[in-house]
């Protein structure tokens, strides 16, 4: 094959995802004055190339989808309108042209013959093998583009944070605006994983699997390392036998050990804690406890329909809020904004795919919970990336390898 056609082919497979996983949280798309401007360009013509494209089938398969999320979103919106009296017209576009960026993502892997948890997996391995040789440079210094904030900066293939005098060691960003949502992807493709083997386990993405474990450990994400050890306790649950019985409360004494000595683990869970349940109706919070008791009284207040996505609406209850506060936890701000039944509905949609995919209740429960328990720490619904679960279920196939057939048959015949 020569050079260009190799070129292209590579192009082919992973510039789309990449490109969503790009929009779908790299500060210096996303969080630039000018990210709004380039990721609706991209959308608009990107769905004009898949829609040129594609077949009139598999386009009128995804249109009565679209129209089916879209309708319910509608409904919601209407009603916020309604109820609340304003709605941010620029803002919900926005987010209807992430859904159907999202979409026709997954159309145009679909339509290709291309797996596109295959191609997510290798690509967050890459990324986060990409991510150790900058993350030891953010040792020596502050390096790269600046950003809105000016305490991050960029080489778009990796953020890099500025170390105070309490954190001397740097926390591994990968390419994402923070070290919470790289974990967060990191994880997302050990679930991917998973699903592809029907269970919990490494199967045939063994490099993978190291890459995406080192970028996890130099993140050192307190919502990473608690979901890693819940993965683990589920992978030795899946794949030990009789010797679980010895495994699973190994994994939970080292985790309890690991919990006890690492100070960005229990420092931060116990303060956080200890500062939500002190909270008053008045208080605001941006960490994920508080921030979930500052969202129940907007859920209580507006459980079906939400608050809307602008400040004016959405923290309505604490008026003298003027800008976004960054909220930590990603369920409670999305049922918050959205009401309950929307993120049911991207709940059922996640259960669906798992079950699809892994043909196995049980790994689909795990995935679902992992998945959510991943959500809690950052607002992943607010990108592109985390909304394909409202299509993956309908639109997805699950394209095999032979390494990955020969795994799950072995499997199976034990």
């Amino acid at each position: 094959m020569k050079p260009f056609d190799t070129f292209f082919t590579f192009m082919h497979k992973y510039l789309p995802l990449f490109v969503l996983i790009c929009l779908s949280g790299n500060p210096i798309i996303t969080h630039m004055g000018y990210g709004k401007v380039l990721s609706t360009i991209y959308t608009i013509f990107f769905i004009i190339y898949v829609i040129i494209i594609i077949d009139s089938d598999t386009l009128r398969k995804a249109l009565k989808i679209l129209l089916g999320i879209l309708c319910f979103l509608s409904i919601i919106i209407f009603f916020q309108r309604v109820e609340l009296g304003f709605i941010t017209y620029p803002g919900t576009l926005r987010y209807v042209l992430k859904i159907i960026l999202s979409l026709v993502t997954i159309v145009y892997y679909r339509y290709n013959n291309i797996d596109f948890l295959n191609i997510y997996i290798k690509t967050l391995a890459f990324l986060a093998a990409i991510s150790i040789p900058f993350w030891l440079i953010n040792y020596f210094g502050f390096y790269g583009m600046e950003l809105e904030g000016g305490f991050r900066k960029s080489f778009f293939f990796y953020t890099s944070l500025e170390t105070s005098l309490e954190r001397v060691i740097p926390r591994n960003s990968g390419m994402f605006w923070e070290p919470g949502a790289f974990a967060g992807y990191l994880i997302l493709a050990i679930v991917f994983i998973a699903l592809k083997n029907r269970k919990f386990d490494i199967g045939p993405y063994k490099k993978e699997v190291l890459w995406i474990l080192i970028g996890l450990i130099t993140s050192m994400s307190t919502t990473g390392f608690i979901t890693l050890g819940i993965v683990i306790i589920v992978y030795s649950f899946q794949n030990y036998g009789f010797g679980k019985i010895i495994i699973i409360p190994m994994v939970i004494f080292l985790f309890n050990i690991a919990y006890l000595k690492l100070t960005f683990l229990n420092e931060k869970i116990e303060y956080q804690f200890s500062k939500a349940i002190k909270m008053n109706k008045d208080d605001t919070s941006a960490s994920r406890f508080g921030a979930f008791i500052m969202d129940l009284q907007y859920i209580k207040s507006k459980p079906l329909i939400g608050n809307g996505l602008h400040i004016k609406t959405r923290y309505r209850l604490h008026p003298w809020i003027k800008e976004n506060i960054n909220q930590g936890n990603g369920i409670s701000n999305a049922i918050a904004t959205w009401g309950i039944p929307f993120f049911l509905l991207w709940l059922f949609c996640l259960f669906r795919f798992a079950k699809k995919i892994s043909h196995s209740f049980l790994t689909a429960l795990g995935v679902s919970l992992v998945i959510n328990l991943v959500l809690l720490g950052e607002q992943f619904l607010n990108y592109p990336l985390f909304l394909t679960f409202f299509f993956l279920p309908f639109l997805y196939q699950n394209i095999l390898s032979t390494e990955n057939k020969i795994f799950i048959l072995k499997n199976y015949i034990k």
